[in-house]
């Protein structure tokens, strides 16, 4: 029986140490499953300790200049102002120096229009640029060349006088508004273009006169999603093309040499007698402000915050933020709230924003499971939708409703996903995400401006999206 076991003893240690050196040479000993679930833990630097840069919140039609008026604008959330409008006059007008002087005292940042007469620049800039507040100059709608309709100067034409002024202020910025995508089909009286063109023009004429300077290049557009039809079978709903047009700009900041700061104006009062007479509510705001956050954009503009005198394109009954009496509105209380919201996220989302990498669109089950062929239209519009393969860290993204996740990062290359319920908000859906993620355990929730800290079950995290609402999202762990 020694013999025996001393034999058993022998075996016994070759099989051990064979298994041992296998092991070690293919990776297939029994230390091989502690190695694939091994991880690493991801620590996310302190973002709150750098201040990064502010997301601008800006709005069209300023207030009569008073110190009153204008704190009452920096008290809703708005950090710029766009000097335009029968309260402040145009460019060279008295209204606009006490306009600027205001903003002085206040710490706000403004850009004054000179759509009407770009000439005006070189006989205002002298005393404008002594002011702290003054950013730049804006100039609104133009198309490659000049437009016959209103004989407002083109692309090509602006270009050259810009870089003349830059070159003896370099410091003073230029904001360009372009016209949405819906616009290509309008007769300008000028030779037709493509958007794509549209956007090479602006890159080629305003944008590389600005490519190496501090001062900030912009590339910018209005577009407003909200619309009501009497007689249509559902009489609310959103513009087809408006996540096109926001996808348009955020490609064109994406993917260019140049370092552009981008920005899109919201609908924050009904205009017109048509499609757009639509009162916005505090859920309509929400909806669209989150929408560009998850586009990456870094401002904002509202349209308008004052009301414009009656008559064109604004009727007698509509009014904005700011009634034609001066006072302020449910516009304005519903504006602040979402302002809020967005100001307490900032400093953390602008530290992702200027590495927005795209947009990924989930059908809601809700919608897929009454009709198997059911689609989006807006989102089946988009030139280059990620699909949730292309979500570093994500296994797999569920939805009761459609919703929109802005995928980006920040400079060390965590991710950041920004959760938006896109649907028109009188439906009142209610979205119930499920985001889960693979290798991490915690998950950093941003919902009304708050920071809440998730522990993740099996890399589940569970999201409940208001109407309109938008969440970001930072898994680690």
């Amino acid at each position: 029986m020694k013999i025996i076991s001393n034999k058993l003893v022998k075996i016994v240690n070759l099989m051990l140490i064979s298994c041992f050196i296998m092991g070690s040479l293919f990776g297939c000993s029994g230390n091989k499953g502690n190695e694939e679930t091994a991880h690493t833990e991801v620590v996310l630097p302190d973002y709150d300790s750098v201040e990064a840069r502010p997301f601008i919140i800006n709005s069209w039609y300023a207030p009569e200049p008073t110190l009153e008026a204008y704190q009452e604008y920096k008290d809703c959330g708005f950090n710029y102002v766009f000097l335009l409008g029968h309260y402040v006059g145009t460019a060279g007008s008295p209204r606009i120096e006490q306009a600027l002087t205001i903003c002085d005292q206040l710490g706000l940042k403004a850009f004054v229009d000179v759509s009407d007469n770009l000439d005006m620049i070189e006989f205002v800039i002298d005393s404008y640029v002594k002011h702290p507040s003054f950013v730049g100059f804006n100039y609104d709608e133009p198309v490659i060349y000049k437009n016959n309709r209103n004989n407002r100067e083109g692309i090509v034409d602006i270009g050259p006088k810009i870089s003349k002024m830059h070159e003896k202020y370099p410091e003073v910025e230029f904001l360009l508004n372009m016209n949405p995508t819906t616009s290509m089909s309008f007769n300008w009286g000028t030779p037709s273009f493509t958007y794509e063109e549209y956007l090479e023009a602006q890159q080629e004429y305003i944008n590389s006169v600005y490519a190496d300077c501090d001062a900030d290049n912009w590339i910018s557009c209005d577009d407003y999603p909200l619309y009501y039809n009497s007689s249509a079978r559902n009489p609310y709903y959103l513009k087809t093309s408006w996540l096109l047009n926001l996808e348009y700009l955020a490609l064109a900041k994406r993917d260019s040499d140049i370092k552009l700061v981008s920005n899109f104006f919201i609908q924050s009062m009904p205009y017109g007698t048509g499609t757009r007479n639509r009162l916005p509510t505090y859920e309509d705001i929400r909806l669209q402000l989150y929408t560009l956050l998850a586009f990456g954009y870094d401002s904002v503009s509202y349209f308008c915050y004052c009301t414009p005198t009656a008559g064109g394109e604004f009727q007698e009954h509509q009014y904005a933020l700011v009634n034609r009496e001066g006072e302020t509105t449910e516009i304005y209380e519903s504006s602040k709230r979402v302002n809020t919201e967005i100001k307490k996220l900032a400093n953390v989302y602008m530290q992702f924003n200027a590495n927005w990498l795209g947009l990924c669109p989930i059908l809601g089950t809700n919608n897929t499971k009454k009709d198997a062929d059911y689609y989006n239209k807006a989102m089946d519009m988009l030139k280059e939708p990620l699909t949730v393969a292309r979500l570093s860290g994500v296994k797999s993204v569920t939805s009761t409703e459609d919703v929109v996740i802005g995928y980006m990062k920040d400079n060390e290359g965590n991710s950041g996903f920004m959760v938006v319920n896109y649907n028109d908000t009188t439906l009142q859906a209610h979205a119930d995400v499920n985001m889960t993620f693979d290798g991490f355990t915690k998950a950093d929730v941003y919902q009304n401006g708050e920071k809440t800290t998730v522990l993740l079950t099996d890399g589940g995290l569970d999201i409940k999206l208001d109407v309109g609402e938008g969440v970001f999202v930072i898994p680690h762990g």
